[in-house]
């Protein structure tokens, strides 16, 4: 199959935001939280077990392709290219969490849904609604870069966004593309990019309900609304969480989470194909923790993603898109009485996005600029500017397939950092795909890093963008009902921002290896996927710690999807595990590796009524991805949704 045959639907999307009535396919963080420190390489043996995983796979994978020689399992992504391939056509590593993962799992946070996917590590301080950081390939929690519908959102004074607050019950996709992205994304996706999209009106009326209720005194409802008559869609849904949480830290008491959410999309479509479209997301509540003296403390939050988008096809083989967007991150810090302390954090960013995506027969060319304006104020106040432009070019040549990209940034405050990647594709046969890529990035630096006299550190240097080069190796198969994929990395960090009291400067450096492993098949009314990772990182910094592995970055990680449909109900489990992770960067502390299982069913006990059961860390493991911070023990929920029309 030509992957440029699929590049282009009737009604091609573009990237980011969804045309209408078309479907696409099935807290408070310490200013060293993300240092770069950590053993001995143990990379060689990770080449041999690559080998030997290749060769298994190959063993496989020959007795599959003779009999089956389609593909179905390959889900459509759009974040690794801008438009629509599917996942055995990306010259990138993405994983996709389909709608239906989603409602199979039943996630109360998105961390539920990243757990142990290849290449994704997460810190948390605690339970729901704690501050959480992403790591993808090794990066730091700012070099993974969110997207709600093409709409990126982040604490500018963090450099990452507040993953907790995401209302994971209006989550009607995710992508994870790992790997740079500077070149399509710009800044903070040196390590990938993860996209979550929100559901849109479908053909028809449609309305929902859910009521939920478990363990930890928590509540969730969640109402929707939404249609299409062809050329008008439309979606309201509304929903709310709340949770008295538990023990976070010893003798701190149960530390309680709620978040009170609403969507709203509108969408027209013109009968000479322009369409326009309206996004409104808007998340708000308060999440209490304790401060490292023992203080309780709430954050009052706000997230908010606003996007206004039109399109048009200019001709038959050119597609032009506009977005006008804001994101919104804000909190107030509360004491223990519910009174402002005068602590608050208000990021916010305002941006316009110019996408044209061309076709030239066997070639796509995407070509467009954006403008970005970035600002904060809490203990202090800071605003920068971004205007940026970017090309890229898909192109085939019978089996091989090429992608070329480029994007230079221009920031008021520094010189213009230029990124770019080249990736290559050769069809092995028709179930084999074999890729190789190279691509830089960079990650600019946080309001936080340029304003560190206000926590009393000397700057060694004038602060400058962290960049990083990735290069990758990675074969894929895909079969009828099957497929597996496998990939080597490296990625070399420069110029790593880092806070050693008293000083802060750009002095690090870091290397990290890693193999990564995904499988997944489907047999008769059985489910099954797997995935693996072996990951080696390295402080390259001079002094003490040079040759250290990284801060909180675990050495290897496994999960396991299994699910069993029958006529009426569903039976199932994920399995994720971490191995062992260090908590400083002299490598002392070091926090043991876990295994968390969940256990989930399903009943369609009436016409439209749907009743979901989850115990989620079933075998009741004590676990800490930070030291000091507890995460929830055993609990169960029990979810009713009600579906009309």
């Amino acid at each position: 199959m030509s992957a440029l045959s699929v590049r282009r639907p009737a009604f091609s999307r573009g990237p980011i935001i969804k045309r209408p009535n078309i479907d696409h396919c099935t807290g408070v963080c310490s200013v060293h939280e993300d240092t770069y420190m950590t053993t001995q390489s143990y990379f060689a043996p990770v080449f041999a077990k690559t080998a030997t995983a290749l060769a298994i796979l190959a063993a496989t994978s020959a007795q599959m392709a003779a009999a089956q020689e389609t593909t179905n399992l390959s889900k459509l992504v759009v974040t690794a290219t801008t438009t629509e391939v599917t996942e055995a056509q990306s010259l990138t590593s993405v994983t996709v969490i389909s709608k239906d993962d989603i409602k199979k799992q039943q996630p109360h946070e998105i961390t539920e849904l990243l757990a142990a996917q290849p290449g994704i590590d997460i810190v948390t301080n605690g339970g729901y609604g704690k501050s959480t950081s992403i790591f993808t390939r090794g990066s730091n929690s700012t070099g993974t870069k969110l997207l709600i519908d093409g709409v990126p959102i982040q604490s500018h004074s963090l450099g990452s966004a507040s993953w907790q607050y995401l209302p994971i019950s209006q989550v009607e996709r995710i992508e994870i593309v790992r790997g740079p992205k500077s070149s399509l994304y710009g800044s903070s996706a040196a390590g990938g990019v993860v996209q979550v999209f929100l559901p849109e009106g479908q053909q028809g009326d449609q309305a929902e309900i859910t009521l939920g209720a478990g363990s930890f005194g928590t509540t969730q409802t969640d109402a929707s609304v939404s249609g299409s008559d062809g050329k008008t869609s439309y979606l309201l849904a509304v929903g709310t969480f709340d949770t008295d949480g538990e023990e976070v830290k010893e003798g701190a008491g149960d530390m309680g989470y709620s978040n009170d959410h609403v969507m709203a999309r509108l969408g027209y479509e013109f009968d000479s194909g322009a369409y326009i479209k309206a996004l409104l997301m808007h998340a708000e509540g308060d999440s209490e923790y304790t401060t490292s003296s023992g203080s309780v403390r709430n954050n009052d939050y706000q997230n908010q993603v606003l996007a206004l988008t039109g399109g048009i096809d200019v001709t038959d083989s050119w597609q032009s898109e506009v977005q006008l967007r804001q994101s919104r991150d804000d909190y107030d810090v509360l004491n223990d009485a519910g009174i402002k302390t005068g602590t608050y954090y208000d990021s916010e960013s305002q941006g316009v996005r110019w996408n044209n995506t061309l076709w030239l027969g066997d070639h796509e060319f995407v070509v467009g600029a954006e403008h970005v304006k970035d600002s904060f104020d809490g203990s202090y106040a800071k605003e920068r500017t971004n205007n940026s432009v970017f090309a890229q070019s898909l192109s085939e040549f019978g089996p091989l397939s090429v992608q070329l990209n480029i994007r230079a940034d221009h920031y008021d405050e520094y010189d213009t950092q230029t990124t770019g990647g080249v990736a290559f594709g050769y069809q092995l046969d028709p179930v084999h795909t074999l890729r190789v890529s190279g691509r830089t990035s960079f990650t600019a630096p946080t309001f936080n890093s340029m304003n560190a006299e206000n926590w009393g550190y000397t700057l060694v240097n004038e602060i400058r963008p962290e960049t990083s080069e990735s290069y990758e190796v990675g074969i894929r198969g895909d079969y009828q009902n099957s497929y597996w994929d496998a990939a080597v990395y490296q990625a070399d960090y420069d110029d790593l921002i880092a806070w050693t009291y008293p000083t802060v400067g750009n002095i690090e450096a870091a290397r990290v290896q890693g193999l990564e492993l995904a499988a997944g098949t489907s047999i008769e009314q059985w489910s099954f996927a797997v995935a693996a990772t072996l990951m080696d990182t390295e402080n390259l910094s001079e002094g003490a710690v040079h040759g250290n592995r990284l801060v909180r970055r675990a050495n290897k990680s496994a999960r396991i999807d299994v699910d069993r449909h029958f006529e009426e109900f569903s039976l199932g489990m994920t399995l994720a595990s971490y191995g062992e992770r260090f908590d400083d960067e002299e490598n002392e502390t070091l926090l043991p590796g876990y295994g968390v299982l969940n256990l989930r069913a399903s009943y369609d006990f009436a016409q439209n009524w749907n009743a979901k059961f989850v115990v989620k860390n079933a075998l009741d493991k004590s676990y800490q991805t930070a030291q000091g911070y507890n995460n929830p023990g055993v609990g169960a929920f029990l979810t009713v949704n009600y579906s009309a029309f």
